[in-house]
């Protein structure tokens, strides 16, 4: 009886462990993993830093005339400072100080306008890497990229190294698809495979 008894725990022990090894086997599939420098490949794209180089010039302009502006109102205060008080003279304030106050807010709504492109920039390009990352990677069978950051670090510059000390990436000997992608990031994301296969 006790043998019999023995031989089912036997049998319902094996029948529960079962399922578990055969999961534990899935989640521990085999997948390549690749690194990918995303701050190089912007940097290196041409579309990108045309578009941003756009941006600054207008940033440019848009300091030069806002100044063009400061002088002239400064300009205009001292005539107003010079006139005899009176009434002709507090409308002549009154006005300076509307025109101070139209500066000062289109000013904000035209930085806030640049802001809002160079954010428009940042997302699209992002949005064609993840394209061409995709691309790549199921053109190669890998099945995760992480994101690195390869900029050597000055060992004399305190936030450099409190961002070299908080990389995700420590140490890799995986494959860098930084240069791949940087080569496919054109005007058209890439969809023939045959030209995303590593080499």
């Amino acid at each position: 009886m006790k043998s019999n008894i023995y031989k089912l725990a036997l049998i319902t022990a094996f029948a529960i462990t079962l399922p578990l090894a055969g999961g534990t086997a899935q989640a521990q599939e085999p997948g390549i993993v690749a690194i990918l420098d995303v701050a190089a490949v912007f940097q290196k794209n041409l579309e990108f830093n045309t578009q941003m180089q756009e941006i600054k010039n207008a940033a440019n302009d848009l300091k030069k005339q806002i100044t063009a502006q400061q002088q002239a109102i400064q300009q205009r205060a001292v005539e107003i400072n010079a006139m005899e008080s009176g009434p002709d003279r507090f409308e002549q304030e009154a006005a300076l100080e509307q025109q101070q106050t139209q500066l000062k807010t289109q000013a904000r709504q035209a930085e806030t306008n640049l802001l809002n492109r160079e954010a428009q920039i940042y997302y699209v390009t992002y949005q064609k890497l993840q394209s061409v990352v995709k691309a790549v990677a199921e053109a190669n069978g890998i099945a995760l990229v992480l994101r690195f950051d390869n900029s050597p670090v000055n060992g004399n510059v305190r936030p450099e190294v409190i961002k070299a000390v908080n990389r995700s990436v420590v140490y890799n000997r995986q494959l860098d698809l930084t240069a791949l992608v940087t080569e496919q990031m054109g005007p058209q994301v890439v969809a023939d495979n045959s030209e995303t296969q590593l080499k």
